[in-house]
């Protein structure tokens, strides 16, 4: 999506996107942050920080916030909800961000990565390595693609009970999943002519190590079933949908 994409939806977020910062999300972010030591005299810059719905809490445990976006509206959404006077709000998008090299000791990025094409996520990655100090650490959460497919696999075993047919539940699987708006090779998702990158466990690891990280370690965020997954039919019961959270570090 371009900046006028999110300036369009800065003001009904929530109607539109599911955060991982919503209630009833299991998300480890918060545990990891908590366990950053020395934080009072520390810089985080949540890059991609969309409406700042955290700003105000990190501000109660950093020294200094940075919230950066390159949607405008989204900025001036952030400014409205949040109040603490040590942060730093600017229009920025990845590839603006040199004057900022090595300046943070912690970097975010919730579901900001987002494409849509493969050069546009290297320069992500690679931006968001370059402004953290020797040592920073890294906290990513990213679309996940695995899901997807696991979504899949849950809908055409449904089908099959419902169909006992196997072909009529595949094609009726391809529908419910909208297979043809997904490249799986990409790993992205077509909606009204607006692409998305979503990502595959085992290529973040690898594009992360390319821009640089060390130390990568993947986990999930995990949202209940129901309206909280959107777009998604819910499978109570079952495992819950993932994005995938990322921990790495920037070494000397």
């Amino acid at each position: 999506m371009k900046p006028k994409d999110w300036d369009k939806i800065a003001k009904i977020y929530h109607e539109e996107i599911v955060s991982p910062l919503r209630k009833g999300v299991n998300n480890p972010l918060f545990r990891k942050l908590n366990k950053i030591p020395d934080k009072k005299n520390k810089t985080i810059a949540d890059i991609g920080c969309g409406r700042g719905e955290i700003l105000d809490k990190l501000a109660k445990q950093f020294k200094h916030v940075y919230a950066f976006d390159f949607s405008p509206e989204m900025i001036k959404e952030a400014k409205k909800i949040n109040s603490a006077k040590n942060i730093t709000y600017g229009v920025n998008s990845f590839s603006q961000l040199d004057k900022y090299k090595q300046k943070f000791d912690v970097v975010l990025a919730i579901n900001s990565v987002l494409g849509p094409t493969i050069t546009d996520v290297k320069t992500a990655l690679e931006a968001l390595h370059s402004v953290l100090k020797p040592n920073g650490k890294f906290f990513g959460i990213f679309p996940s693609m695995d899901a997807v497919l696991y979504q899949g696999m849950l809908i055409l075993d449904s089908q099959i009970a419902e169909e006992k047919d196997e072909q009529k539940a595949r094609k009726k699987t391809k529908q419910l999943l909208e297979e043809k708006q997904h490249d799986f090779v990409k790993a992205t998702y077509t909606y009204e002519g607006t692409v998305q990158k979503f990502y595959y466990g085992f290529e973040l690891d690898v594009r992360l190590k390319d821009a640089g990280f060390k130390n990568i370690t993947l986990s999930k965020v995990y949202y209940p079933w129901g309206r909280d997954v959107s777009g998604y039919i819910a499978f109570s019961g079952k495992p819950k949908m993932w994005d995938w959270f990322v921990e790495g570090t920037k070494q000397n």
